[in-house]
């Protein structure tokens, strides 16, 4: 991304043309708005329907508004019942709000099992999600029960219910929020994710501190541009 907004246009799409057709999606959420709309301009759309599909669903909810409607069309087609609700819901909150900051790729478990019944589930994964800290303990209906720390999953006895060890009080974000008071919160508590919960206390989706990290360089980048004119 760096490289692509470092070179001059006809350079840029060359190199473009160059770069592995499995990495465009990636690619596109990290170059600047503008590079972003030349490189876009560029594609056909049914390369930006596979590029879109490389991506989880707040990620593409993040591109949907550089794409051609008919590129998000196709996109909606191919994602299962679960991702067209996420995605609509990702899309459904303005930019400067926790909704806009969340994700949906998260673990999920219950109160009532062992840590044992936790870890072979865990081992079943092909991966974690990226910044996985802690597992959010949920009830039948999704509502949030507490929070399981990976650290203190790791170091406690197999036959341990997870009621015992899970912290039940914990930092918990609306979608409805302000982004910048979740960047204020995972300032003060030290975050790497905070759950969001709607008004019935089920859980939505999570925040992790890269996207924080994002937003404020964003804001950041926004002040020092409107301050130079």
């Amino acid at each position: 991304a760096y490289i692509l907004e470092a070179l001059p246009l006809e350079d840029r799409l060359v190199a473009w043309d160059l770069v592995r057709a499995e990495r465009d999606g990636e690619i596109l959420l990290e170059v600047s708005d503008a590079v972003r709309e030349t490189l876009i301009a560029h594609m056909e759309n049914t390369e930006l329907v596979a590029a879109a599909e490389q991506l989880d669903t707040d990620e593409i909810a993040d591109l949907a508004p550089d794409l051609p409607r008919e590129v998000m069309q196709d996109v909606f087609r191919a994602l299962s019942v679960e991702e067209r609700e996420q995605l609509r819901a990702a899309m459904s909150y303005p930019e400067d709000t926790v909704g806009a900051l969340m994700d949906f790729d998260m673990i999920t478990v219950r109160e009532d099992i062992t840590v044992e019944v936790v870890s072979r589930y865990l081992r079943r994964l092909d991966e974690m999600p990226d910044h996985t800290d802690q597992l959010f303990v949920v009830d039948r209906e999704d509502r949030l029960r507490g929070l399981l720390p990976v650290n203190r999953l790791l170091v406690t006895d197999l036959d341990v219910p997870v009621s015992e060890i899970m912290a039940a009080e914990s930092v918990k974000l609306h979608p409805d929020e302000k982004a910048q008071d979740a960047a204020l919160a995972f300032e003060r508590y030290d975050l790497v994710s905070a759950p969001v919960v709607d008004s019935d206390g089920k859980l939505v989706g999570r925040v992790t501190v890269n996207a924080v990290v994002d937003f404020i360089r964003e804001e950041t980048d926004s002040e020092m541009l409107s301050a130079g004119g």
